[in-house]
């Protein structure tokens, strides 16, 4: 059996440090109680903050994309949300924002004057929707605590009918 030596595995190891740091990931996770039982889904690795451009006046938008990972719920292989924020948002670390979500017939809208232009919720990944049980949460909101250019950091609470309830944390660098 050949070892390397230490001068081999050293570099080898720093580099591999010096990778994964100039490549962060999304981090954060959905805990709470989902149809009765305790539930902890991880974040997806393919959460992702995007400026879009396809505003009239060529302002660039937010959108947040947030996929969980649904350990152990049959038939159901990812859960999140697609958030865009109004044009030019921004969030100063310490100055939280939160937008009461409100259900409107199938979906959940951000009250009218806020931060939040859009919400969708999604299963699946390109499937627009909510959990068919317990279904379309009775109240939500969104907390963002920071959003710049490079960064999306919050959480969102979903309320649903049965009683369960779903806090989603996110930190998602751009």
């Amino acid at each position: 059996m050949t070892r390397q030596p230490f001068r081999t595995v050293l570099p080898l190891l720093s580099l591999a440090l010096l990778a994964s740091a100039c490549d962060p990931q999304a981090t954060g996770e959905c805990k709470g109680t989902h149809l009765g039982k305790s539930v902890n889904w991880p974040i997806s690795t393919n959460a992702v903050l995007t400026r879009i451009d396809f505003l009239e006046d060529g302002t660039p938008s937010t959108l947040i994309d947030l996929s969980y990972t649904p350990d152990s719920v049959e038939g159901l292989q990812e859960f999140g949300v697609d958030i865009q924020l109004v044009r030019g948002a921004s969030v100063e670390e310490g100055a939280a924002k939160t937008v009461k979500l409100l259900p409107q017939e199938d979906r959940l809208v951000p009250e009218e004057t806020s931060l939040v232009s859009r919400w969708w919720g999604n299963t699946g990944g390109t499937q627009v929707g909510y959990l068919a049980v317990p279904g379309v949460p009775v109240e939500g909101s969104v907390t963002l605590d920071r959003v710049a250019l490079d960064h999306a950091e919050g959480h969102f609470v979903y309320r649903y009918a049965d009683g369960g309830e779903l806090t989603c944390t996110f930190d998602v660098p751009g």
